[in-house]
C-alpha cells in the first residue's frame, strides 16, 4: 500500500504550482502518490502540471468539469486516494523535503489517526518568512510527544489551527469516520477539521515547521477570496456545522459558555472584514444564526465575556439600522476615550518641558552667580592672588561638578518616576481598549492611535533626556 497520498487542488496558479511541485516530488519518502485536482484552471497551470506528471508517474491528474471549490476537488481526490494516510498541500504554498517522511514515522510509531506539524509564515511581498504563533501548535506543548485526543484537550481545542495542510489523517479513520468538506464553500477546512478532531483517539505532533503557508501573494489572481469579499458570507454556514459538531463532544456542556463566546467573536469578525455594500445582508443572516442558539433569561449573561457581546446583544434585539446606531455610538464613546488620552498625553508634555525649562534656567543662573561670586572677590589683585585663585577655581569647579550631578541625579530619578508612571497608565489604559474593543473593526484604528501616542511621548522624552 502506498504509504501517504498526497492531495493537492489547483485554479489559476500558474505563478506558484511549479515551486509548489517541486518541493513535493522531492520528499524523502518515496512512497506517496500525488493527486492533482484541477478546479477548471483558465491559465497555464494544468500544463504545468502536465510537465511534472509526464517525468513522474506517482502524479494522478483530475479534472472538475466546472469551478467547484476546493472541498468538491479534494473529495474527488479522497474517493480514489490508495495512500495509508492523506496529506494535503495547497498550490500556492510549499514544504520542507522531509516533511512526509517525519509525519509518517510518527504516525506509524503511535499508530495515529491525526499527526500534525509547526507551519512557517512566508511573506511573499517580503520575500522572507514572518512569525506567527497561531501556527506553531503552541497551546499543546505540554503534551510533547505523547499522544492525546480532543477530550485530553478540551481546554486547548478552540485555539489550535484548523488547517489541513500541516496534518496527516490515517486514510481508514476518513473512511470509518465518512468525513468530507462541504462542497462549493470557502472555510470547508473548519468543519472537516472539528469532525475529524473529535473522533481521533490518538492523535500526536512532530514538533518542527515542516510547512511553508504564503500569505500577502504578489499575484493576487490567485487568492481564494479577498477580505472584502462576499464569499465572506460562506464563515457563517461553516460555523453552524462546525457548531453541530462542536454539540457532539463529550465536553460540550462543561465548554458550551466558551465554544457560543468563540462563536459569536468569530462571525462578527468576519462581519468588520465585509465591504459596506454586502454589511445588511450578512447582518440579517448573522441575526438569524446567533437567534438559533440564543440562551434564554439570565443565561445570556454567562457569554458577557466574549469580546463582541455587546454587539452580540444589539444584533440579537435590533433591525439593521438600530444596530449601526448603536455602533456609531459605540465609536464616538472610543473617540472620546482617545482624545481624552490624547489631552492627559499633551498635558504631560507641557508639564514635562516645563520643569526641564526651569530647571536649565535655575542651573544657569546658579553658575553664573557662583563664577561671579568668585571673579569679583579676587578680581581686586589677581596677580597677587593667582596662585590662590587657581586652586580655588579647582575646588569651584569639583564643587560644581558635585553639585551638578547631584541635583541632575535628583531630577533624572524624578524624570524616570514619571515615565514609568505614563508607561503604567498607558499601558492600562491600551489593555482596557483591548479587551473591550479587540476583534472588532474599530480595534485596529484604536490600537494605532494609542500606540502612536505612547510612541510620540516616548521619542519626545527620549529628544529631551539626549539634549540634557
Amino acid at each position: 500500500m502506498t504509504k501517504i497520498s498526497i492531495i493537492i487542488p489547483y485554479h489559476n496558479v500558474e505563478n506558484y504550482i511549479e515551486e509548489c511541485l517541486n518541493s513535493v516530488v522531492k520528499q524523502t519518502l518515496s512512497d506517496i502518490e500525488i493527486i492533482c485536482v484541477n478546479d477548471s484552471s483558465s491559465d497555464s497551470s494544468e500544463n504545468i502540471v502536465k510537465k511534472f506528471a509526464m517525468n513522474d508517474d506517482r502524479i494522478i491528474m483530475l479534472n472538475t468539469k466546472k469551478p467547484s471549490g476546493q472541498g468538491y476537488a479534494r473529495n474527488m481526490a479522497l474517493d480514489i486516494a490508495k495512500g495509508e494516510y492523506i496529506g494535503f498541500v495547497d498550490s500556492d504554498d510549499y514544504i520542507n523535503a522531509e516533511m512526509f517522511e517525519k509525519l509518517y514515522q510518527k504516525a506509524q510509531y503511535h499508530d495515529a489517526d491525526i499527526i500534525m506539524c509547526g507551519a512557517n509564515v512566508y511573506d511573499d511581498t517580503l520575500g522572507e518568512i514572518v512569525p506567527d504563533d497561531y501556527y506553531s501548535l503552541k497551546p499543546l506543548e505540554k503534551y510533547g510527544d505523547n499522544v492525546f485526543n480532543a477530550e485530553d484537550t478540551k481546554d486547548e481545542i478552540l485555539s489550535i489551527n484548523v488547517v489541513l495542510w500541516n496534518k496527516i489523517y490515517k486514510k481508514s479513520f476518513l473512511d470509518e469516520t465518512g468525513e468530507r468538506f462541504p462542497n462549493g464553500y470557502i472555510y470547508e477546512d473548519l468543519p472537516f477539521f472539528f469532525g475529524t478532531y473529535l473522533k481521533a483517539q490518538r492523535i500526536g505532533i512532530v514538533w518542527e515547521n515542516l510547512y511553508n503557508y504564503r500569505i500577502n501573494r504578489r499575484f493576487s489572481n490567485i487568492s481564494t477570496m479577498q477580505n472584502t469579499d462576499k464569499k465572506v458570507y460562506d464563515r457563517i454556514p461553516m460555523v453552524s456545522l462546525t457548531y453541530e459538531k462542536l454539540k457532539t463532544a463529550s465536553f460540550y456542556k462543561e465548554k458550551e459558555t466558551e465554544i457560543l463566546s468563540w462563536i459569536i467573536d468569530d462571525i462578527f469578525h468576519r462581519y468588520t472584514l465585509l465591504e459596506e455594500k454586502y454589511y445588511k445582508e450578512y447582518f440579517y443572516d448573522m441575526k438569524k444564526f446567533f437567534q438559533s442558539f440564543m440562551p434564554q433569561g439570565d443565561d445570556i449573561y454567562k457569554l458577557a465575556t466574549c469580546y463582541c457581546f455587546e454587539e452580540y446583544c444589539s444584533v440579537i434585539k435590533n433591525h439593521y439600522f438600530d444596530f449601526w446606531k448603536f455602533l456609531i455610538e459605540k465609536y464616538k464613546d472610543a473617540n472620546k476615550k482617545i482624545k481624552l488620552a490624547q489631552h492627559e498625553r499633551n498635558e504631560n508634555i507641557k508639564s514635562i518641558n516645563k520643569f526641564w525649562k526651569g530647571y536649565k534656567e535655575k542651573l544657569d543662573s546658579e553658575r553664573e552667580e557662583i563664577i561671579s561670586h568668585w571673579v569679583n572677590k579676587y578680581d581686586s589683585d589677581m596677580k597677587e592672588q593667582y596662585g590662590k585663585f587657581v586652586a580655588l577655581e579647582y575646588e569651584l569647579k569639583k564643587w560644581q561638578a558635585k553639585s551638578l550631578r547631584e541635583r541632575e541625579e535628583k531630577i533624572k530619578a524624578d524624570y524616570e518616576w514619571l515615565l514609568e508612571n505614563q508607561k503604567l497608565q498607558f499601558k492600562q489604559a491600551l489593555i482596557k481598549q483591548k479587551e473591550y474593543y479587540e476583534n472588532s473593526f474599530l480595534l485596529v484604528k484604536i490600537n494605532i492611535k494609542l500606540r502612536k501616542t505612547f510612541n510620540q511621548l516616548k521619542n519626545k522624552i527620549k529628544k529631551i533626556l539626549k539634549k540634557n
